[in-house]
């Protein structure tokens, strides 16, 4: 029987492994952990069957779409952190943090000289996913990627998956083969010869070069031209702070996260999406964190396949049950999507009831237009819209329920669906720390009616999803949130 991790390993070309290299060399573009990551265990695998040393190199350029303080600066708090740990450990760990466009490629190609195979992240969104696909086109060199991302293998399916139902009946019959195939906690201590690469003087170089720009983050992201408006957050970008953030989420939100996890004045979602995007936590040791807090007694054999129903599968405490459901299920569920749909970020992407019912109402009246630019500053007529772009403008990051209502009133303030779906993507992108990624898209896209079905006709929407900010106020109190984010203006809509 095959592995269930042989899921995880996409050959990107048929170049043999050279066995005559100086060592593996591991591009860490997505999956930023030295711990619980299946792509090391791949890595530390291969270095040892090739007898060789293994280089970690991780690298931040500074000319990607979307570029600011905020993203560099996260970033930068992680790879400053594993430095630290690479230098207490004994880690061949190469950091290469760009001051110029074309600093970093220049220097992986560099490497590339001197390496035995080259293995990276599979990620199917962004520009990691076209940069992948144009490398394994491109290298002399043996290039494999694995996935690193969720707990379900992206291989495991065969097509996009058209709603979370469909997507929860796979996670169902594979779970336990999934889980029971963890990552290796620790993959680099099985590594054979550890501390051994030798350097050139140019690797040095970078090395040295980037060092230094680690260690005052501040002062060198102010130097680069990115976007300076786009300013850095208080969460850090560090494994230590997503561990933190698991762990305040188990001791103070898990135990009410199924009846109040819609309500922001609450706090009880976990908020680990930032760390999630950025691989610095994994998927499976959320997933492990939770399960170890069922009630007792509760094992693994009280799991059982219901045909992709939401309740009855764990069978443990809903409120495990719940959040369990939103971390696979309808994380994973947009990984695989992007992962089958090479069009994911194209309006055309939706499903076709969707885009018919929009297009049978392109030309309805809508009440209030706004620019992007109106809406990114929070210059609107509806106060808990405002409020919930303000927090994506200054902290990062937003409330999940919300993040459906702010996609929604989009739809109606803008000329076109397409016009909405183009600034909803611009001002996730550009202010979100957790943007840029598949779970962020499915989002976005479920506003517009991926993952969901037809509801009541109703005018510019169609028979997509409506609501309304009066709803959501009648629904939840809010007057918290209002207080620390919203703008005092008459609520409408």
């Amino acid at each position: 029987m095959q592995n269930i991790n042989s899921h995880r390993v996409f050959r990107r070309n048929e170049v043999q492994a050279d066995p005559e290299g100086d060592y593996v060399l591991y591009w860490m573009q997505t999956n930023h952990r030295l711990q619980y990551n299946y792509a090391l265990d791949y890595v530390v695998g291969w270095a040892n069957k090739l007898n060789k040393p293994l280089l970690i190199y991780e690298e931040l350029t500074c000319d990607y779409h979307w570029a600011s303080d905020r993203i560099h600066t996260f970033y930068m708090e992680g790879m400053a952190e594993h430095l630290a740990m690479a230098e207490r450990k004994g880690i061949d760990y190469l950091p290469v943090v760009e001051g110029t466009p074309g600093e970093s490629r220049a220097l992986l190609g560099h490497l590339l000289e001197r390496a035995c195979c080259l293995i990276s992240d599979e990620y199917p969104v962004f520009f990691i996913r076209e940069r992948n696909e144009r490398l394994g086109e491109e290298l002399a060199v043996s290039f494999t990627t694995v996935d690193s991302n969720g707990l379900i293998p992206l291989g495991i399916t065969d097509k996009a998956p058209y709603n979370a139902y469909f997507f929860r009946k796979i996670m169902q019959r594979h779970f336990l083969e999934c889980y029971s195939s963890p990552p290796d906690r620790h993959p680099l201590e099985g590594l054979e010869q550890p501390g051994a690469v030798e350097l050139d003087d140019k690797a040095k170089q970078a090395r040295q070069k980037s060092a230094e720009r680690l260690q005052n983050i501040a002062a060198f992201t102010a130097s680069l031209d990115i976007s300076h408006e786009v300013k850095a957050i208080e969460l850090k970008g560090t494994r230590q702070a997503a561990l933190g953030k698991l762990g305040q989420f188990i001791q103070h939100g898990l135990s009410k996260y199924d009846e109040q996890r819609n309500d922001p004045d609450a706090r009880v979602t976990s908020g680990l999406s930032p760390w999630l995007h950025f691989g610095k936590i994994s998927e499976f040791e959320i997933v492990q964190a939770v399960l170890n807090h069922q009630p007792k007694p509760w094992n693994l054999d009280d799991i059982t396949y219901n045909n992709g129903s939401t309740g009855g599968f764990f069978n443990g405490d809903p409120n495990v049950d719940s959040f369990l459901d939103e971390v696979i299920t309808w994380r994973e569920v947009g990984f695989h999507f992007a992962h089958h749909e090479p069009a994911y970020d194209q309006y055309e992407s939706l499903p076709e009831w969707a885009l018919e019912t929009l297009e049978q109402h392109r030309h309805d009246d809508r009440e209030h237009i706004y620019e992007l630019e109106e809406l990114a500053q929070s210059q609107t007529h509806d106060e808990l819209w405002n409020a919930a772009q303000t927090q994506l403008r200054e902290q990062g990051v937003m409330h999940n329920y919300l993040r459906m209502l702010w996609g929604k009133k989009v739809i109606q303030w803008t000329p076109s669906p397409e016009i909405a779906l183009a600034y909803l993507i611009e001002l996730n992108n550009r202010f979100a720390i957790d943007g840029r990624d598949p779970n962020s898209y499915s989002g976005i896209f479920w506003c517009f009616g991926r993952f969901d079905r037809a509801w009541q006709e109703r005018p510019i929407f169609g028979k997509v999803r409506y609501m309304t900010s009066k709803s959501a106020r009648r629904k939840l109190k809010l007057d918290q949130y209002l207080k620390e984010y919203g703008r005092q203006q008459n609520l409408e809509g």
